[in-house]
């Protein structure tokens, strides 16, 4: 059952298309099949054995977060994904979040009797907590709070004791709670500007040349109107004297650099003017240079920071219907994109080898303003296997992935069921076994824990 997976991608193989994307697909899987023919020929892992693989899976992430925090407070990114060193943040994050949850099973399930160990695993929580939210893992934090809805609700099941429902109840209403004050606070935050009086305004610089105050065109960024104390002239010249990228160009992201610097310094809270040039550091023109639009983006990395770029790019989007520059707004693109194919290919999918040309002629059809660049493909593992391999292929695709857990009672572990619900909800926005890194995450771990489901008490 557990190869199965690997042979729905290899039917893949007989639909046609391009042989090269075929082959470098089902090369990039083969840890599905491979890690399966293994490990089944491995001796059951023991309780203690299996405690200690997922005590150095837990020291390799935690060695990773230390070369994400030198690059943190170093300050040596320009986009925050970038402290994530070794792999990509999503599926750095998807292994934090696993971190996370073994650890809290040793100090709540398991019921560590050395308080100086919980106090150890205690602060590592919190540790990979702080990375997580540093880098803006938004698929992270929501894993980590539907994890803390759905062990709530299993346990309000299985407890007997009233206490324990009470503090199970209180627990989910409490985070419900947390979760909606915390989105209408930071929406609050992003459009809720004080109230101002034109008139009232400055109206020249120090300089005698007069200011545009425009809040209507320019928009509203972290509760400030972008376009007040404008003045292009002196900005232009100021900006030429410090730096060799031209006013008029590109950054290095391909976004107008003008548009760019005009946004930081409104993020800065500094005016639009030779003076609030003057004001940036070096390192500043350098991160604007590389296309950093809000100062915030370097200096309070974190989800409010996350949910500001979103909300930017959505009144982007809605306003120019132009989606590049934001990762969930291109993703609003790509699953258009998917679905409009699946359409096409209900049954027996477009095939693996015609993915890209699908994707291609769909983008076109749709008149896409994504650049070349940004034209990937579902960012969605169950679109993207619909697409590939139609209904039929994508409800085994489905069954491969739960029925195995059911027959060997894995989903009795704890560990394994949020494992499982930490890939199953990546997938959303995510190909998450499209790349290699997340198909050994993958691959690894479920062989693992299905093939050692049974009672442990070694």
């Amino acid at each position: 059952m557990l190869g199965s997976l690997y042979l729905i991608f290899l039917t893949g193989f007989f639909r046609g298309g391009s042989f090269e994307y075929v082959l470098t697909d089902l090369r990039g899987k083969l840890p599905l099949l491979v890690f399966p023919l293994i490990i089944v020929g491995m001796p059951t892992l023991s309780k203690k054995k299996l405690n200690v693989l997922l005590l150095f899976f837990v020291a390799a992430v935690l060695s990773g977060t230390i070369f994400s925090a030198i690059e943190l407070f170093g300050r040596k990114f320009i986009e925050i994904r970038d402290i994530s060193v070794f792999i990509s943040p999503v599926r750095f994050g998807l292994m934090i979040c696993f971190a996370i949850v073994i650890l809290l099973g040793f100090i709540f399930v398991d019921k560590l009797q050395k308080q100086l160990t919980k106090m150890l695993f205690a602060t590592l929580v919190l540790w990979f907590l702080f990375i997580l939210i540093k880098l803006e893992s938004g698929m992270g934090i929501l894993i980590l709070s539907i994890l803390t809805v759905v062990f709530s609700i299993r346990e309000l099941f299985k407890s007997g004791s009233i206490v324990l429902k009470i503090v199970f109840s209180s627990l989910l209403i409490s985070s419900l709670i947390a979760v909606w004050i915390f989105i209408n606070n930071e929406l609050d935050h992003f459009y809720t500007t004080p109230k101002i009086e034109i008139s009232q305004l400055e109206k020249t610089t120090t300089h005698g040349n007069a200011y545009l105050h425009d809040t209507i065109n320019y928009g509203i960024e972290d509760g400030k109107y972008i376009g007040l104390y404008l003045c292009e002239d002196e900005l232009k010249e100021a900006w030429e004297a410090r730096s060799s990228y031209d006013f008029d160009g590109l950054d290095e992201k391909r976004q107008a650099l003008r548009s760019t610097l005009i946004r930081f310094l409104t993020s800065r809270g500094l005016y639009k003017d030779k003076e609030g040039v003057r004001q940036l550091t070096n390192e500043e023109i350098g991160f604007i240079e590389g296309g950093i639009a809000n100062s915030n983006y370097i200096y309070k990395p974190g989800i409010r920071s996350r949910i500001s770029k979103i909300l930017f790019g959505y009144e982007v989007y809605q306003k120019t219907a132009d989606p590049n520059g934001n990762s969930l707004v291109q993703r609003i693109e790509y699953w258009t994109a998917s679905i409009n194919i699946i359409k096409e290919n209900f049954w027996w999918g477009a095939g693996t080898g015609n993915i890209p040309h699908e994707f291609e002629a769909q983008y076109n059809e749709m008149n896409s303003k994504l650049s070349q660049k940004n034209r990937m493909e579902s960012h969605n593992q169950y679109l993207l296997v619909m697409i590939s391999l139609g209904i039929l292929g994508f409800i085994w695709f489905i069954f491969a992935l739960i029925y195995p857990g059911i027959k060997t009672r894995a989903f009795s572990d704890y560990r394994y069921l949020a494992f499982l619900l930490i890939i199953l909800i990546s997938m959303l926005t995510e190909d998450t076994i499209e790349t290699q890194t997340g198909v050994t995450f993958f691959a690894f771990f479920n062989t693992i824990f299905l093939l050692n489901s049974k009672d442990k008490s070694k």
